[in-house]
């Protein structure tokens, strides 16, 4: 059930499986919300089939490795590194973020994460296993997802994340814990009548206090170029 989009972006092309967990505008506004230089080391941390992996390293080319736990999307997100040549400045590696993250702790200077957006339990949970753990915490919970984040950041490094709007207390919350601060946060709306549902949120290890919060906004439609 393998397709090949055209990420309508500098010739980069995605093959997504239909039957596993297809990209939507929120790991693209993601991407384009990282701010970073080919001179960083990002970690796409549950990179699923390395959409992010492959806007930040083929796009704004930052030498970016794709932490992914199941076997088959790993697989996926390298062959799709080596599709758009980028074994570069990219790849894939088989493993929980928790487990990458103790064993290379302080080597990124860009940490970006679109984690599972609800709790076991809550909501709906999917047919398929590998959109259930897109979408649930069964791999791995937010409060885990910011520890691992901080491990990987040395002082001034960068975290980014999305997420729905109604855990943003909660995820600020962790980071402060885990000594990442909030410092930018990017309200989003699925239109202009509708209310927020999601939100983009940049912190900075071992960063002063002083959030930026920027002026509320629909979410961009699909197009890949910012």
């Amino acid at each position: 059930m393998e397709r090949i989009d055209d990420l309508q972006c500098r010739g980069l092309k995605l093959i997504q499986d239909s039957e596993k967990f297809c990209f939507g505008c929120d790991a693209v506004e993601l991407a384009n919300f990282v701010e970073g230089t080919p001179n960083d080391r990002a970690v796409d941390m549950g990179s699923g089939n390395g959409i992010i992996t492959i806007l930040l390293a083929g796009k704004k080319g930052i030498p970016t490795t794709a932490v992914e736990i199941q076997p088959e999307l790993c697989d996926l997100a390298q062959r799709n590194v080596e599709l758009n040549g980028l074994g570069n400045v990219a790849r894939a590696v088989c493993t929980s973020m928790q487990e990458y993250a103790n064993f290379n702790k302080a080597s990124a200077t860009i940490v970006v994460c679109n984690p599972p957006y609800r709790k076991v339990g809550s909501g709906f949970m999917q047919e398929t296993d590998f959109v259930a753990a897109a979408r649930h915490e069964i791999f791995v919970t937010l409060k885990e997802v910011v520890e691992s984040a901080s491990k990987l950041l040395s002082t001034g490094g960068k975290f980014y994340m999305v997420l729905p709007t109604e855990r943003l207390a909660e995820a600020m919350s962790y980071c402060v814990k885990n000594a990442l601060e909030p410092k930018i946060l990017q309200i989003l709306t699925p239109n202009e009548k509708k209310q927020p549902h999601l939100f983009l949120l940049k912190c900075i290890k071992d960063g002063k206090t002083g959030l930026n919060v920027l002026k509320e906004r629909p979410v961009k439609a699909f197009g890949m170029e910012e």
